[in-house]
C-alpha cells in the first residue's frame, strides 16, 4: 500500500514530501519477508489483509524454512531451556545473541500446551523437526509444539491395551507426501510377554497404524535423530559399531556404520545432528571427540571435528562481562548444540552452557538473564510450520 505523502527532515526542519513511497510486487515483499525472524513476522499479520495472507500460507512457510535452514549464522534458531523433571518451567532463548558474543541474551517465558492443565508434570522432549517439538507427558500424551508460533495440538491416543511404556521414539518429516511423522516404539504386555510395537502416526491423516518390527535392539536412552530423511538410534546389537535408521518415506529399517575411531576405551557414545549433518559425540576419561558425517550414507565422509577438554579447576575460562566467572561442573557434555565456522562449539554439560574455542583452548560459560540456576538446553529451529495440517497459521488453536 502507496502512502501519500511522508515526512523527510532537511536541515534539522521536517518538511512534507509528497512524492509516493515505491511500490514493490507482492512476490519481491514475499522474498524480503521470508528472511525475517519468526516473531516480527507474526505481527506484520496486523499490515494489511495481503500481508496476512501471504504470511499465513504454507508456501511461505516453506520457502521462510528454506531460508531459516540454510542460515549459518543461527539468526532464525532457539535453545528451549527447561528448569527439572517434576512441575518444570519452559523458556526460550536465541542461539545467534549466545554465540555472537551479545550481551543481552535474555530468556523469554513460554506459554506451552499443558501448562494450565496440570500442576505438577514432567516434560520428555523427543526432538524436533523444522521447528514441530514432539513432546510427551504422563498418562501418554503426546503434543506436537511450535515454539516460535506458540500453537500445538495433542497427538490422538494411541488405542491399544495394556501398554507399560514407550520405549523411544522421534519426529522427522517424509518428503515423498511433504509431511510430518511421529515414531514411537511401545512396550506391550500381551499375555504376560511383553512385546516390542512400532507404531507411526502421520500429521496429514491424524492417525497411527502399526509398521514392521525393528530388527535390533536399540539404545533407548534417547529420541531418535532426523537426518536425511531417516530417524537414527544407536544399536545395543553390535556394541555401538552400528547406527540403526528407519527411512521416514519407504517405512524401512537400514544401518549405518560408524567410523574407525582413532581411541579405545570410550566410556559412552550419543548420536546427535550438527550443521544438518549426522554425528556421534564419544566420551573418555579426558574429554569428548565429535565425529561428522559430511555425505550422509558415505562411512568415509566420516570426519573427527573437534576434541572437547573436560573441563577442570586448571581449565582457560576467559572473562568476558556477559560471562559468569564459575567453572561449570565437569558433567559429560550434551551432543553439541551447535558449531560456528571456526569450530567453535556449544554444548550443556545437565547444569550450564558451555562455549568452548579449540583455536585458543578457552571455555566461556554463557550468562542468559531471566534464566534458571540449571536447567537443561535442547535446540530447534523458529519456523512458521504448522502443527497443524488441515488449518492456516491464522486459524490453529492455541492451548
Amino acid at each position: 500500500m502507496a502512502i501519500e505523502s511522508h515526512s523527510i527532515r532537511r536541515k534539522n526542519v521536517w518538511v512534507e514530501d509528497s512524492r509516493p513511497l515505491p511500490h514493490l510486487p507482492l512476490e519481491t515483499i514475499g522474498e524480503i519477508l521470508s528472511r525475517v525472524p519468526v516473531k516480527p513476522l507474526l505481527r506484520f499479520r496486523c499490515v494489511s489483509k495481503s500481508w496476512r495472507s501471504l504470511i499465513s500460507d504454507p508456501k511461505f512457510a516453506r520457502a521462510h524454512l528454506n531460508v531459516a535452514s540454510a542460515s549459518t549464522d543461527y539468526t532464525h534458531h532457539g535453545l528451549l531451556l527447561t528448569s527439572g523433571f517434576q512441575n518444570p518451567k519452559l523458556k526460550s532463548c536465541s542461539v545467534s545473541s549466545i554465540m555472537h558474543g551479545q550481551s543481552d541474551s535474555t530468556a523469554v517465558d513460554l506459554d506451552y500446551p499443558f501448562e494450565k492443565t496440570r500442576e505438577r508434570v514432567w516434560i520428555e522432549f523427543n526432538g524436533s523437526c523444522n521447528g514441530l517439538v514432539y513432546i510427551t507427558v504422563p498418562d501418554f500424551m503426546m503434543y506436537l509444539w511450535n515454539p516460535a508460533t506458540r500453537k500445538s495440538i495433542k497427538l490422538p491416543d494411541i488405542k491399544l491395551p495394556n501398554i507399560l511404556y514407550i520405549n523411544t521414539c522421534g519426529i522427522g518429516y517424509d518428503n515423498c507426501i511433504d509431511d510430518y511423522k511421529v515414531v514411537v516404539f511401545l512396550g506391550v504386555d500381551v499375555d504376560t510377554f511383553i512385546q516390542e510395537r512400532v507404531e507411526v502416526y502421520t500429521l496429514r491423516t491424524h492417525s497411527w497404524r502399526r509398521i514392521g518390527d525393528c530388527p535390533h535392539s536399540l539404545h533407548v536412552t534417547d529420541s531418535g535423530k532426523f537426518v536425511s530423511g531417516a530417524l537414527h538410534w544407536p544399536s545395543l546389537d553390535s556394541y555401538w559399531n552400528i547406527i540403526v535408521s528407519l527411512d521416514l518415506a519407504k517405512e524401512t529399517y537400514g544401518e549405518v556404520l560408524q567410523p574407525d575411531y582413532d581411541r579405545d576405551n570410550c566410556l559412552v557414545s550419543t548420536v546427535g545432528v550438527l550443521s544438518g549433518c549426522l554425528c556421534v559425540l564419544r566420551h573418555y576419561n579426558d574429554c569428548a571427540d565429535v565425529w561428522v558425517m559430511k555425505d550422509y550414507g558415505i562411512r568415509e565422509s566420516w570426519t573427527k571435528l573437534i576434541a572437547i577438554p573436560y573441563l577442570t579447576p586448571t581449565t582457560k575460562l576467559i572473562a568476558i562481562p556477559y560471562l559468569t566467572p564459575t567453572t561449570p561442573t565437569d558433567n559429560a557434555y550434551s551432543v553439541p548444540l551447535c558449531i560456528l565456522k571456526n569450530n567453535e562449539v556449544l554444548v550443556g554439560n545437565e547444569m550450564h552452557l558451555v562455549r568452548y574455542c579449540p583455536k585458543d583452548a578457552e571455555f566461556s560459560h554463557p550468562k542468559i538473564q531471566n534464566c534458571f540456576a540449571s536447567f537443561s538446553a535442547y535446540p530447534y529451529i523458529e519456523s512458521l510450520v504448522s502443527p497443524d495440517s488441515n488449518d492456516g497459521i491464522q486459524q490453529q488453536q492455541q492451548y
